[in-house]
């Protein structure tokens, strides 16, 4: 990312711990070979989030996968109106160029696909009381 017009702006990122766990919460997932994505929208401008967590490795190597994060996103021809988290997974910094385009290309299309019907994470059924609970022994 060499010029100013290429770089992200504000409007443009997740910032917020909040957003990043409301997209992680309520988004459609789709799972990559060196990535996974989060999705929530259709609605507002595309923005997007980036994660690498410890298990990636390194300070180096989890610095380098959020900078292939942000640039395979940069480069794609199309960016899905609403936000998208991507998360880094091991080997992602080592990964070939190739790899790591075609792992995102799969990951936001599962996500984006899933994205049109209800998480499967969540349940839209009533709880049932536990076993032992007041309300079952009230009913007693």
């Amino acid at each position: 990312m060499s010029g100013s017009g290429e770089r992200f702006r504000r409007a443009q990122r997740l910032r917020r711990t909040t957003e990043f766990r409301t997209v992680r919460s309520r988004g459609s997932r789709g799972v990559g070979s060196l990535l996974l994505a989060f999705f929530v929208g259709p609605g507002g401008p595309p923005r997007l989030g980036v994660v690498a967590s410890r298990r990636v490795g390194s300070a180096v190597q989890r610095s380098r996968a959020k900078r292939r994060l942000r640039e395979v996103y940069r480069r794609a021809p199309r960016r899905p109106a609403g936000d998208l988290v991507l998360v880094a997974r091991q080997g992602l910094s080592q990964a070939a160029w190739p790899e790591v385009e075609r792992a995102y290309a799969v990951a936001v299309a599962r996500a984006l696909r899933q994205s049109g019907r209800p998480s499967s994470r969540k349940s839209s059924r009533p709880k049932s009381p536990r076993r032992g609970s007041r309300a079952e022994a009230a009913e007693a």
